[in-house]
């Protein structure tokens, strides 16, 4: 992508916004941490600095597509703020590009999660709070730059039954991996047995690297795939991944406490992310994806 072009526009979208009367930059210099996206930290005469990130069209993601997925991309981290349980960056906007699309948020210095204690409180403030009568989102988003199945659904089951379905077709499993994966399609339910489930607002991809902690040490988190589901959800890649201690996990259930049946359900959680890292990265991801329908299907 041509970062002479970004950078124009990045300097036309600041003046619009009224949050700098030049719009000079001083310096546009990559940004590490993902592999979807370009980022990139851009330095101003007159404004500080702010966070931008990219996505240049290809033949598996059309121009309107990056577009989606990065409006997709603002408009959760929106909802999360609404929340006001945790600090997220402010989005400020999505342009297009000639060959893709690019937003701009404000521009945080994140530092390594500091206070896992006060995280897991913050996090189980954020399912605690109250904005929907249904599951999903009010558009589809994406989870990585697979698609993620939103609309909406009075019946949270309905909605993951969905979710996995489609990622299973995409991974195109065989033999005993698509018999248990439909097994567990079918025999979904019995897991949810006895559950009266509301719908909480999660970031959808929380491992440890879309986190963090602000100069402050107050907790931070970007990058989501926001949607309105059952609060367990959002623990699946957490426990993937690792990263967060029993300090963590001890606030966070201080608050809202395990149901049972609760281990069972973070493995189909884990699952969902795990097929999608298949579909994502390659066949790395088979082995686990196998262990954890047979330890879901045991």
């Amino acid at each position: 992508m041509a970062t002479s072009e970004l950078e124009t526009k990045i300097s036309q979208v600041l003046v619009q916004l009224g949050v700098s009367d030049s719009g000079k930059i001083l310096a546009m210099k990559p940004a590490g941490g993902g592999c979807i996206n370009d980022a990139f930290v851009v330095e101003t005469a007159d404004a500080g600095k702010f966070f931008v990130k990219s996505h240049a069209s290809t033949p598996s993601m059309s121009h309107d597509e990056c577009k989606a997925m990065l409006q997709a991309e603002m408009d959760g981290l929106e909802a999360l703020r609404q929340t006001r349980a945790i600090r997220v960056p402010k989005p400020l906007y999505v342009g297009e590009l000639a060959n893709g699309a690019f937003l701009v948020t404000e521009y945080i210095t994140i530092r390594p999660l500091r206070d896992q204690r006060k995280f897991g409180h913050q996090l189980a403030e954020m399912h605690l709070f109250s904005g929907s009568s249904q599951f999903g989102f009010a558009k589809d988003n994406w989870i990585g730059s697979t698609p993620q199945i939103n609309g909406w659904h009075s019946s949270w089951i309905e909605l993951l039954r969905k979710r996995l379905r489609y990622q299973f077709d995409l991974a195109q499993f065989t033999g005993d991996m698509n018999k248990m994966a439909k097994e567990l399609l079918e025999r979904l339910p019995e897991f949810f047995e006895g559950l009266d489930i509301k719908p909480s607002l999660v970031h959808g991809d929380l491992w440890s690297g879309n986190c963090g902690s602000d100069d402050s040490g107050n907790p931070l988190i970007f990058d989501p795939a926001v949607y309105w589901g059952h609060h367990e959800s959002e623990l699946g890649i957490m426990h993937m991944f690792g990263g967060f201690t029993s300090e963590f996990y001890d606030a966070y259930h201080e608050l809202i406490p395990k149901a049972p049946g609760f281990k069972r359900r973070i493995l189909v959680y884990e699952l969902y992310h795990a097929v999608n890292h298949y579909n994502l990265f390659g066949s790395g991801y088979l082995g686990q994806c196998q262990r954890l329908l047979n330890r879901i299907l045991d």
